[in-house]
């Protein structure tokens, strides 16, 4: 979802982003009760096991909905991130400022050991000439670089 007004763009993070792991729960989950009706002998255990990991992914995807959340805000003058952590948490920011020579590229960064199969990669923008990194793989890279290009900010 995207947002604007004059001077800012702000860009949310969507709830099919939000709910990556849960749908994949529930897909792995179908496939289990798929293959215990349809090619063994349907056993009960396997398919109550199945129903209380579907009621725990359920209420996981919930507190998924209500808890998490990010987004990121772009104005002229700079571009914050931020992960909104609802109740006792506190909201992280990470900020970019505008400076005379900013120029903004995409770093996509390793997020852990780099070729170890628990690896993760994420998309990241950063201002060239601070060093400043914000995190933008929840929001898209099209998405981004319409927002920053609307609020004037160069691309290197």
């Amino acid at each position: 979802m995207t947002s604007s007004s004059r001077g800012r763009v702000e860009l949310q993070q969507s709830a099919v982003n939000v709910l990556q792991l849960p749908i994949l729960i529930a897909v792995a989950l179908l496939a289990v009760v798929i293959r215990q009706l349809f090619v063994h002998r349907p056993s009960a255990t396997v398919l109550g096991v199945c129903a209380a990991a579907a009621a725990l992914d359920i209420v996981l995807a919930m507190y998924f909905l209500r808890i998490i959340g990010s987004t990121l805000v772009v104005t002229a003058d700079d571009i914050t991130f931020t992960r909104r952590r609802r109740g006792k948490g506190r909201a992280s920011q990470q900020v970019i400022q505008r400076t005379a020579d900013s120029t903004l590229s995409f770093r996509v960064a390793a997020n852990g050991p780099i070729g170890s199969d628990h690896t993760g990669y994420v998309l990241k923008l950063r201002d060239n000439a601070t060093g400043k990194e914000v995190y933008a793989g929840a929001f898209g890279r099209r998405k981004v670089q319409q927002a920053c290009e609307s609020q004037g900010w160069p691309f290197s």
